[in-house]
């Protein structure tokens, strides 16, 4: 099997673990098209199918190109913020019906980003158990860029990343 093969069928893959294989074949294989059009001409790509800004990606994170289309085309999947509260809020509004608890402005003993994490993995928990956040990619204009996939592909889910050079780690 050719590397483009081994490299589409991984990128096909990643696909569907961070949608929670909620994308169809034929958006999977637009996306994966784009990623593979980038490795050749990643500006040229990118101000194809994104326009002159996301090109400059291109420049400042030659590396992070494929992980800027995986997260530009699933963008709905994930939680992007620059504070706490505003990406557990959206990470509550991931689920249909959420049955996690508020975020607690007032009763909270976070002093770390981990504090926070293992809080809110501790509420995916009791809540939504088939869950767990993990940050993806960079993102260049939040602090924060994550996004659910089940627990038990997460460690699937980074070592395919790590596999394909994509920077991603599990939130704890």
């Amino acid at each position: 099997m050719s590397t483009e093969n081994i490299y589409r069928q991984q990128l096909e893959r990643l696909i569907g673990l961070l949608s929670c294989d909620d994308m169809d074949e034929h958006e999977t294989s637009r996306i994966v098209n784009i990623c593979l059009q980038a490795q050749g001409a990643p500006a040229a790509t990118l101000r194809e199918h994104y326009g002159a800004d996301a090109a400059k990606v291109a420049e400042y994170d030659p590396e992070g190109v494929t992980a800027f289309i995986v997260f530009i085309e699933l963008e709905d999947y994930f939680a992007v913020a620059d504070t706490v509260d505003e990406l557990y809020e959206q990470i509550v509004d991931a689920f249909e019906r959420p049955a996690l608890p508020d975020y607690p402005y007032d009763d909270n003993d976070f002093e770390t980003m981990s504090d926070f994490y293992r809080w809110a993995d501790r509420q995916l928990l009791a809540h939504h158990g088939k869950y767990c956040l993990i940050s993806f990619g960079e993102s260049y204009t939040h602090d924060f860029q994550t996004v659910l996939v089940y627990r038990e592909q997460a460690a699937a889910t980074l070592a395919l990343c790590q596999e394909l050079g994509l920077k991603a780690e599990r939130c704890d």
